[in-house]
């Protein structure tokens, strides 16, 4: 019983630990997607590709990858295996070693699990310790309304909420067990240009 309230107090504090973007498997997929891409343009890497629902027959047997992308950087071709999960609850330790098998079997460079609910710590360690990096997609309205000092939301806002991604994506750091700190998408000149395409829209060039 303890335990149980404890959580409601810890759920009160952050109200993103149990927050599930409304979100069907097919747009959540298509979203994978869009990080990815997201990162390689960022990052201007050469040679990006990416693949998805693939499987893929290794000595220990056939596996089935969500999304595989692959990309060259200082010569050397690196292989990142990706794991979308479309969850009620937070990912347990159980799927992260799931997926750090993966990339062994695999000889793939890095694995990535990207979730619509947050992590169990012992996930968020395991996954410290073996490299896979860990993002969870918020709402973007959920997003704006609960970072806003302001609770009066105003026409501008609303506007900025209007026109920028669906669903922002946050990485999980592995110092922390209760919250996503940095945002990954969309990227800070991404949301720069629609806040200057807002401002022009309202005042002209005055702003």
């Amino acid at each position: 019983m303890r335990s149980k309230e404890f959580k409601r107090e810890v759920d009160k504090i952050n109200p993103y630990r149990e927050f599930v973007a409304s979100i069907s498997a097919t747009e959540f997929e298509k979203f994978c997607f869009e990080i990815l891409n997201a990162y390689a343009e960022a990052e201007a890497l050469k040679d990006f590709s990416i693949l998805h629902n693939q499987k893929v027959q290794t000595n220990d047997g056939e596996y089935q990858i969500d999304i595989i992308a692959e990309f060259i950087a200082l010569s050397v071709s690196f292989k990142v295996i990706v794991e979308c999960k479309r969850y009620m609850r937070t990912v347990e330790r159980e799927k992260i070693v799931v997926l750090a098998d993966k990339v062994r079997s695999l000889g793939a460079h890095k694995g990535i699990l990207i979730s619509t609910s947050g992590f169990q710590s012992g996930a968020i360690e395991y996954a410290r310790q073996h490299g896979i990096a860990l993002l969870q997609i918020f709402d973007k309205s959920i997003m704006h309304i609960q970072n806003s000092s302001n609770p009066q939301i105003d026409h501008i806002l609303i506007e900025f909420i209007k026109q920028s991604p669906k669903y922002y994506a946050y990485q999980w750091s592995t110092r922390l067990n209760d919250f996503p700190d940095k945002q990954i998408y969309p990227s800070k000149t991404m949301l720069l240009e629609i806040h200057k395409k807002i401002l022009k829209q309202y005042y002209g060039n005055n702003k």
